[in-house]
């Protein structure tokens, strides 16, 4: 039986189309539309692109689909708009089976774990008229807890907090959780009246919606990006909100630091009494807040909580293998846990050296890669790394990344103003060896999709300072030779020249561009940056003469 779970859909407030493809329960291709498009977060878009490379990756046809899932089940005549977008996209539409946004999500990460049971957690924006779920999860038996309504939404709340400042909601989230490390939560009383915390549940103050206070200018579920979201009342409380471009002083700084400061306790309880009701320790956690890695930190050292496990795609991406996942388990499939994100397009090297040839790039052919890049990183060169299937997820995971030295003071800033041109607070991740991670990260689990930050070792962090953020923490991959041996290979020989089983991991792309897919999206990166080489395969391009 095959199977495709999409995300995304038709109004402009949906985002994060991507598209999966199951055959008998196991996973074939999982790729983000955006990496299609171009366009970031590929908003209001169906996921036609990604759909036709799982149809090419599997080598079948649309009418080879048994069923296409996804999302969205309580919208009205959604099936039959699926339906009717399928028979114009691509001749045919198999047949529609729509799920609850939030199951889909909560799918999505128990599935993932391969846990037998757990308790899971989904923090979201909205969708289906909810913004999120506490679940108990065994086998499939799904047992809903409770619900957070629409308005009720941990989105919503750092969403708000986002644009308050100066930021883009559904966006720039991840900013203001970077910029969060340099404050200290001096208002945290004030959040702590926007946001409080009921047991397994939360109150977010609805004054603070536009939306609801202003609910006949709006037409539809989400107001636009370039609108404000948040009343008067947010202002009253915190102060003046910062504009767009204007400086960051330390009173932003602060107040970033409270609203992730109350996030962070606010769903810490929820996990907390979440447990408590269902007597599982083993947590999964999905939805757009997820990717909060300092949150995830805060709730991994919860001590009611065993295991704790974040899928690679726990945003809306996340949605579509949800879908799918949840269709393979009702026709009796077993699911796999997933293990690895890789399973994007891959390119073969007569396809890459094609792409080279056509523009007249100069290049060098190499019998091994990765004992070259070892010495390009040694000498202090940022590198370019496109290799096998590109990721599934927001994450870069060693496949198509950028590179370089952790042990260089001076890295963080070469990388962040002069290759991806983004704010100079922005840390970037450590890609460690998963048998070495303990030496240098505390209470460190197995961590292969950048999830989840860890403490550094205080008696290493003078040795990988590029890595290490402003709290003392870093987000790590761990990285498996089962899961990438080339990149597992090229981690561990940098060791070797190094004695740091580390390097510096960002995704392969310029800030406000989606990561790379194509040989020539890598190009275009490559020429339009401070990169230094660029290993497409195994062709070794420089800039120098």
């Amino acid at each position: 039986m095959y199977v495709i779970g999409i995300s995304s859909g038709i109004k402009h407030g949906h985002h994060d189309g991507a598209a999966v493809l199951l055959r008998d329960g196991e996973l074939v291709a999982a790729a983000e539309e955006e990496r299609f498009t171009l366009a970031k977060h590929a908003r209001g878009e169906l996921p036609r692109g990604a759909i036709g490379y799982c149809l090419r990756q599997a080598g079948i046809t649309i009418r080879d689909v048994d069923w296409i899932c996804s999302p969205l089940k309580t919208y009205t005549n959604y099936s039959q708009r699926l339906t009717e977008y399928f028979k114009y996209q691509f001749g045919h539409s198999p047949k529609i089976e729509l799920y609850d946004h939030h199951l889909c999500h909560a799918a999505s990460s128990f599935y993932g774990s391969g846990f037998p049971e757990a308790t899971v957690a989904c923090f979201d924006f909205s969708g289906d008229s909810s913004s999120g779920l506490v679940a108990h999860m065994k086998g499939n038996d799904f047992r809903v807890l409770t619900r957070f309504g629409r308005h009720n939404s941990l989105g919503l709340y750092y969403g708000m907090l986002t644009q308050y400042l100066g930021y883009q909601m559904t966006n720039d989230e991840y900013k203001v959780m970077g910029l969060s490390s340099y404050g200290s939560p001096e208002y945290l009383d004030r959040f702590a009246s926007i946001l409080r915390p009921n047991g397994i549940d939360y109150e977010l103050d609805g004054g603070l919606d536009k939306r609801q206070r202003d609910a006949e200018i709006y037409t539809s579920d989400f107001s636009t990006r370039q609108e404000r979201i948040f009343t008067e009342k947010l202002e009253d409380i915190l102060g003046p909100r910062r504009l767009r471009g204007e400086a960051l002083d330390q009173r932003f700084t602060n107040i970033a630091a409270s609203g992730q400061k109350q996030l962070e306790i606010v769903t810490t309880q929820v996990v907390r009494s979440a447990i408590e009701a269902t007597g599982c320790a083993d947590v999964c956690l999905a939805g757009g807040v997820a990717l909060n890695c300092k949150m995830n930190m805060e709730i991994a050292a919860e001590p009611s909580v065993g295991r704790l496990y974040v899928p690679p795609v726990p945003h809306d991406a996340g949605v579509a293998l949800g879908a799918a996942m949840m269709k393979c388990a009702e026709a009796g499939y077993t699911i796999a846990p997933l293990a690895h994100a890789y399973w994007g397009p891959e390119y073969s090297n007569d396809v890459i050296r094609d792409t080279l040839d056509k523009i007249g790039a100069r290049y060098e052919v190499l019998e091994d890669p990765v004992s070259r890049c070892v010495t390009d990183l040694v000498d202090q060169k940022t590198v370019g790394w496109f290799q096998g299937r590109m990721e599934y997820g927001p994450r870069a995971l060693g496949n198509r990344s950028i590179l370089a030295d952790p042990r260089s003071a001076g890295m963080k800033d070469r990388i962040n103003l002069g290759i991806k041109y983004r704010e100079e607070f922005r840390p970037f991740c450590p890609s460690v060896l998963y048998e070495r991670q303990s030496e240098y990260f505390d209470d460190a689990f197995d961590a292969p999709f950048m999830v989840v930050t860890f403490p550094v070792n205080d008696t290493v962090k003078q040795m990988i300072p590029a890595v290490v953020h402003v709290d003392g923490t870093a987000r790590i991959q761990s990285v498996h030779s089962e899961t990438n041996p080339m990149y597992s290979r090229l981690i561990g020989e940098f060791g070797k020249a190094s004695s740091v089983p580390i390097l510096i991991n960002t995704s392969l792309n310029i800030n406000e561009q989606p990561t790379v897919n194509s040989p020539l999206e890598a190009l275009h990166t490559y020429f339009c940056s401070g990169l230094d080489v660029l290993f497409l395969g195994p062709y070794r391009l420089t800039k120098s003469a």
